[in-house]
C-alpha cells in the first residue's frame, strides 16, 4: 500500500524504530547503558531498513485492491515483530531470537501471551517494551477496522442491517456512516483518515487511565503498562496476578468502566460522527448483551461460590460473599473483552467455595470476544447477537408458523443474511480452531494444554492459557508449537474470513 508516494510497510518500520526510543530513553533514565544500547542499536537497524524501503518503493503507483491493503497487515503483524523482537533478543540473549519473535507477536496481536515466567526478575525497560508493542498492536486493529475491514463489509460489518452500504463481502463499497467515509476512497487516504480519526482518542483514553491508575499509588511503570494492557485488551502487566494489585477495589473498578470503553467501537469517534456519550450504550445491541453475560455469568458464579459456602458450613460473612461477587463480575468482564485480567478477589473467592474454576466459561467468554471495530478478539459480540436473534425468531415461528417479522428492513436484514454469514463465520472460526488443536497435539501436548492454547490464540487472549491449565508459554509449549501459535495468533487477529476474501482475485481491484 502506497500513501502520497510512500510505502507505508516502510513508515510502520520507522515508526517501530521511533517507538524503541520509549524504552532506551527509560533505560538510561535508570542508569543501564547495557539495555538503552541494545534498544539504541536495534532502533538504529529497523529506521535504516524502513528508510531503505521508502527509498526503493517510492513513487510507485498505488494499490489500492484488498491484496495490498491485507499484504500490508499480514507484514504488519507477522514481519515487524521480526524487528521489534531484536532489543529482546539483544538484551536477553540466553532467551533465543524465537521466543523473542512469539513474545512481539503476541504483543502486536494483542494476544499478551508473555513466555516471561517471573516477570519480577525481567528488566524494566523491556516489561515497558513489551506494553508498547501492545499499545501499537491496538492502534493497528482499531486502524484495520476503519481503513480496511469496514470498507469491505467484514470484521463484524457483514452481518448490519444498518450499515448504509450495498455490495458483497470483500468488495471495496465505501466506509460505512460511522466511519464518515467516501465510497471507493483510496487506501492510503482511507489509512490516514483512520489514523487521525482513531489515534487522539485512543492516546487519550490510555493517557486518563495512567493519570487515575497513578493518583490510585500505582507507580508511573505500573500504570503505563496496565492503561496500555487495558486498552489494548492485550492483558499485560508488569507482574503475573491479579490487575490491581496496588489499588485494590477502586482500581479494579476504574479499570472495568476503561475495559467497557475498549470494548465498544463507540468510545472512537470519527469524521461525521457525535461526541461519545454513555447513554449511547444501551441502545447497542453489543452493549446490552455483553451486559447480559457478565451480569448473568456472574450472578451464577456468585450463587455457585455461595452454595459453595453452606456446604463447607462456613457461613455466610457479607463481605466474603461481596467479595465473592466482585471478583466474579470483574473477570468474566475481563476475559468477555479478551484481556483476560484475573481480580484480586477471584482466588480467595475460588479457594472459599471450594470449587474449581470453571474453564470452559472462560473458553466460551474469549470465543465469543469484544465488540466490532475494538481491540478485542474472538467471534465478536455482533455475530452472536445477529445468530441469537436468528434462534429467538425460528423458536417464534415453530410456536407461530403465520406470524410475520417486523421491526423493519434493517432488524430483518440482520436476522435473515446477518445470521447466514455470522453461522459462516463461526464454522471458519470452528474448523480453525479444531485444525490448531489437532496440530498441537501432534507436537506433543496434552488435549487440554493444546485446546486451552488453540483458543487464547485465536481469540487472542493469552492470559487464558496459564489461568485454565497453570501451564507456561515458555515451558509447557515446544518451539514448534509456538510457532503453529503465531499463525494462529495471526489469523485471530486478521480474522479468516477477511483471508478467504483477500484471496478472491474478483475483489483484487
Amino acid at each position: 500500500m502506497i500513501w502520497r508516494g510512500f510505502p507505508v510497510f516502510g513508515l510502520v518500520l520507522l515508526a517501530m524504530a521511533a517507538l524503541m526510543s520509549i524504552p532506551a530513553i527509560y533505560a538510561v533514565a535508570l542508569g543501564d547503558w547495557h539495555i538503552a544500547a541494545g534498544f539504541g542499536y536495534s532502533m538504529a537497524v529497523t529506521a535504516i531498513a524502513g528508510c531503505l524501503l521508502v527509498v526503493a518503493m517510492r513513487r510507485r503507483a498505488e494499490n489500492a485492491g484488498a491484496f495490498g491493503e491485507f499484504a500490508l497487515l499480514l507484514a504488519t503483524l507477522a514481519i515487524a515483530p521480526l524487528a521489534a523482537a531484536a532489543p529482546i533478543a539483544a538484551v536477553m540473549p540466553l532467551l533465543g531470537y524465537e521466543v523473542a519473535y512469539f513474545e512481539m507477536v503476541s504483543m502486536i496481536t494483542t494476544t499478551g501471551a508473555t513466555v516471561f515466567d517471573r516477570l519480577d526478575e525481567v528488566h524494566r525497560a523491556v516489561i515497558l517494551w513489551r506494553a508498547v508493542v501492545a499499545w501499537f498492536g491496538g492502534l493497528v486493529a482499531l486502524v484495520m477496522a476503519y481503513a480496511v475491514l469496514a470498507p469491505r463489509n467484514l470484521g463484524g460489518f457483514e452481518v448490519r442491517g444498518d450499515s448504509g452500504r450495498t455490495g458483497a463481502v470483500g468488495r471495496l463499497s465505501g466506509d460505512p456512516v460511522w466511519a464518515g467515509g467516501k465510497p471507493s476512497e483510496a487506501a492510503g487516504g482511507r489509512l490516514a483518515r483512520a489514523i487521525s480519526a482513531v489515534t487522539p482518542v485512543y492516546a487519550g483514553l490510555t493517557s486518563a487511565l495512567a493519570v487515575i491508575l497513578l493518583a490510585l499509588g500505582h507507580s508511573p511503570l505500573q500504570a503505563v503498562v496496565l492503561s496500555a494492557g487495558v486498552l489494548s485488551t492485550s492483558g499485560v502487566s508488569v507482574e503475573h496476578g491479579p490487575a490491581s494489585t496496588a489499588s485494590g477495589f477502586f482500581g479494579e473498578l476504574v479499570i472495568a468502566v476503561f475495559l467497557v470503553l475498549a470494548a465498544t467501537r463507540h468510545s472512537y469517534g470519527g469524521p461525521g460522527r457525535r461526541p461519545f456519550r454513555f447513554d449511547t450504550l444501551p441502545h447497542d445491541p453489543e452493549m446490552r448483551l455483553l451486559f447480559v453475560i457478565v451480569v448473568g455469568l456472574s450472578a451464577w458464579l456468585y450463587l455457585r461460590h455461595w452454595i459453595g459456602v453452606l456446604e463447607l458450613d462456613e457461613g455466610g460473612a457479607a463481605a466474603g460473599s461481596l467479595r465473592a461477587l466482585w471478583g466474579g463480575f470483574f473477570t468474566v468482564l475481563s476475559f468477555s473483552t479478551t484481556t483476560g485480567y484475573l481480580s484480586a478477589d477471584w482466588e480467595s473467592a475460588r479457594q472459599w467455595s471450594g470449587l474449581d474454576s470453571p474453564s470452559l466459561i472462560f473458553f466460551g467468554l474469549a470465543i465469543m470476544g469484544g465488540g466490532i471495530a475494538t481491540t478485542a478478539g474472538g467471534v465478536k459480540l455482533l455475530r452472536a447477537y445477529a445468530l441469537f436473534k436468528h434462534g429467538a425468531r425460528e423458536l417464534e415461528r415453530l410456536v407461530r408458523p403465520s406470524s410475520i417479522s417486523g421491526a423493519g428492513a434493517r432488524k430483518r436484514g440482520l436476522r435473515r443474511e446477518g445470521a447466514q454469514i455470522a453461522w459462516i463465520f463461526v464454522m471458519m472460526f470452528l474448523v480453525t480452531l479444531a485444525v490448531a488443536m489437532l496440530v498441537l497435539s501432534l507436537l506433543g501436548m496434552t488435549f487440554e494444554n493444546a485446546m486451552s492454547a488453540a483458543v487464547a490464540a485465536l481469540s487472542n487472549t493469552g492470559p487464558l492459557f496459564p489461568a485454565t491449565t497453570g501451564g507456561s508459554w515458555l515451558t509447557s509449549v515446544t518451539p514448534e508449537g509456538r510457532i503453529v501459535l503465531v499463525v494462529v495468533m495471526v489469523l485471530g487477529r486478521v480474522e479468516i474470513l477477511a483471508l478467504i476474501a483477500m484471496l478472491n482475485a474478483d475483489n483484487w481491484r
